[in-house]
């Protein structure tokens, strides 16, 4: 080896090493608040405290830490791997190296067979821990006048199993299902929903929710189940998005997968534009759509629906009859336009943000019905369902 390579070679690495370093620093000062395709808030630089004294960190973080503990450390580590350069391509390259050596997930996430859905571990709850879970159910049940119904949304490794890679351990096979209605109390009307997803627009390939399509096929069974007729609704469906990457595209970062399109079948406000949406993001009613398209400039393009997560929203159609209550997570948000057309009111509650007795609520409203609809996923996870009982 000439001297003149071995400088070369010795400047090339010293230019790696410390511009790379410089380039770690430099994103480090100014760090990212959210990452739009994790879809997700970033750890910040965190505060270091030493017994009495306090160093505020560089950048105005929120995660506390005490050196002598090794919180700072932690809170430190978590800092720089959210904020390392050029974070979501060594994602994508991280997925394509798992895909290439063979392996059938990333990340939680599982590889479909057709090289384009992808699939969100599915882990059931413990025997006992369903069991206090629709103790909830039987509680609200038993708290409320009006008839109360119960259903679970399948997880899309049910619906499509022969998309998932062979032998694949954690998906949804039905088994809570059938546990859940089985453990369902006298005063609850169970409806069952997997008969009725099908086909290969029920659910977003790049995330976890049903479509517009499955959020319609489970609306005819909810009908069905509601006592209502299920009526075909025949309008074209609209076209919203065709860049839609969700949530469990997110986990993995899986970008040779297509993106989605998400599609309307409702007009906003219903037929006639008799529909009206009050929402209540912060207790005040606000007025609202059943879709937000502004909400399609963002990477959560589903939170069109309704303009996402709120603590409580009711539709109003004063041509439709009886005033339904949704016991909801998100899968709600792209069924409400078609319950909509169908009920005078729906109401649509959601646990995590609101702590008033729901047996005062039906009481104070005029409540007919109650519905307490989850994904099989959101119902085995969510930590808020012992409010059903308030």
């Amino acid at each position: 080896m000439s001297k003149k390579y071995s400088i070369f070679i010795t400047v090339l690495f010293c230019v790696f090493i410390f511009g790379f370093c410089g380039w770690l620093i430099w994103d480090m000062a100014h760090p990212r608040d959210f990452s739009e395709q994790e879809n997700r808030w970033l750890a910040q630089m965190p505060e270091l405290k030493v017994g009495r004294l306090e160093f505020p960190g560089l950048m105005n973080g929120t995660n506390g830490g005490n050196f002598f503990s090794g919180e700072f450390m932690e809170d430190f580590e978590d800092f720089v791997t959210d904020q390392f350069p050029l974070r979501d391509q060594w994602i994508h390259l991280k997925a394509q190296s798992e895909r290439l050596l063979g392996k059938k997930e990333n990340n939680g996430v599982y590889f479909g067979r057709d090289g384009q859905t992808l699939f969100a571990f599915f882990d059931p709850p413990a025997a006992d821990d369903l069991q206090k879970r629709m103790g909830y159910v039987d509680s609200l049940a038993g708290n409320v006048d009006v008839p109360v119904y119960f259903s679970l949304v399948p997880d899309k490794s049910r619906v499509w199993a022969d998309r998932l890679p062979a032998n694949a351990p954690n998906v949804d096979d039905g088994s809570m299902n059938e546990a859940a209605k089985a453990l369902a109390g006298e005063n609850v009307n169970y409806i069952d929903l997997y008969g009725a997803l099908s086909g290969d627009d029920a659910f977003y390939r790049t995330d976890h929710h049903w479509t517009t399509m499955g959020a319609y096929q489970g609306f005819t069974a909810l009908s069905f189940g509601l006592g209502r007729s299920g009526a075909l609704i025949d309008y074209e469906p609209q076209l919203r998005s065709d860049t839609f990457y969700g949530t469990t595209w997110s986990s993995c970062g899986a970008g040779w997968v297509k993106p989605d399109s998400i599609y309307t079948v409702v007009p906003e406000g219903g037929l006639n534009g008799q529909v009206t949406v009050t929402r209540y993001p912060e207790g005040k009613p606000v007025d609202g759509s059943l879709y937000d398209l502004s909400r399609l400039e963002v990477k959560d393009k589903y939170s069109m629906f309704l303009g996402g997560n709120q603590p409580l929203c009711i539709l109003r159609n004063p041509e439709g009859t009886g005033r339904l209550l949704v016991v909801r997570d998100s899968y709600s948000d792209s069924l409400a336009p078609f319950l909509a057309l169908q009920f005078e009111e729906v109401h649509l509650w959601d646990l995590r943000y609101n702590n008033m007795s729901l047996k005062q609520y039906v009481e104070d409203n005029g409540i007919d019905q109650v519905l307490v609809l989850y994904s099989a996923s959101n119902f085995s996870s969510d930590n808020n369902l012992f409010k059903l009982g308030l």
